[in-house]
């Protein structure tokens, strides 16, 4: 009997210990293949949107008569884009979209990759789109501008309020570009940047400065792309998320 309950020990201790690593590991898979499915997704409807709009980010981040770029008018980017998809909500409302509780998230941010800190609420203020089968896709507006003006910024929730909310996870940034390109977005908000470079705000451990705080994440795409960890790009993006 004392053996049969020392191997029941043995058993449930080894099982205390691999348990959490396999339980990470089922997650990544399910959040690499939502990543992928939302790429797929989203490159057929840039492709679609490019036969009815030669230059997407030039339309729609185009400059207003004081050189700024005109919120009203990029704000019509998310109506036009869900046609492209199978949405189920569309709302381009400044206010909906910035507090994410008025769309039925547990809070009204996504965090960063590290720890639980915010990330810039204008990445997700100028409208949503809820699809069919769960993701939310919310436009940035037009911030960065690059050699051939400023593309057209948006973020996609790969598996909307399911959680966990966090880019690098299931929540990743994207950018469309001249001649309708789509393409990750990166720290320098320039999409001709050495990505490699970027691995700051990318940042899943300890250490290391994004170009603007809380905008650590916003370069994640691109390693989650290539599956390569930021920082060390021997290691799988996906089989290595703490």
């Amino acid at each position: 009997m004392a053996e049969v309950l020392i191997t029941l020990g043995i058993i449930g201790i080894v099982a205390a210990m691999t348990l959490p690593a396999l339980l990470n590991n089922i997650r990544n898979k399910d959040l690499e293949a939502r990543f992928k499915t939302a790429y797929s997704l989203v490159s057929q409807a840039v492709l679609r949107m490019s036969l009815d709009e030669p230059e997407i980010a030039e339309f729609y981040c185009a400059r207003t008569a004081d050189g700024t770029f005109g919120d009203e008018l990029n704000r019509t980017f998310i109506p036009a884009f869900s046609k492209y998809f199978q949405a189920v909500t569309v709302n381009n409302s400044r206010n909906d979209s910035m507090y994410l509780t008025r769309i039925g998230y547990s809070r009204d941010y996504f965090e960063q990759p590290f720890k639980s800190e915010h990330f810039n609420d204008d990445g997700h203020n100028n409208g949503y789109m809820i699809l069919k089968n769960g993701m939310i896709i919310f436009s940035s507006g037009c911030w960065w501008e690059g050699d051939s003006g400023a593309p057209v910024d948006f973020i996609v929730d790969t598996n909307g309020h399911r959680g966990p909310n966090k880019f690098g996870y299931d929540v990743f940034y994207f950018q469309i570009v001249e001649d309708n390109i789509l393409m990750p977005s990166n720290s320098k908000y320039t999409y001709k940047s050495d990505a490699t470079s970027d691995a700051s705000c990318c940042n899943f451990e300890e250490g290391g400065t994004c170009v603007i705080p809380n905008d650590n994440g916003v370069a994640c795409t691109y390693f989650a792309l290539m599956d390569r960890y930021p920082n060390d790009e021997s290691k799988s993006y996906w089989k290595s998320l703490p």
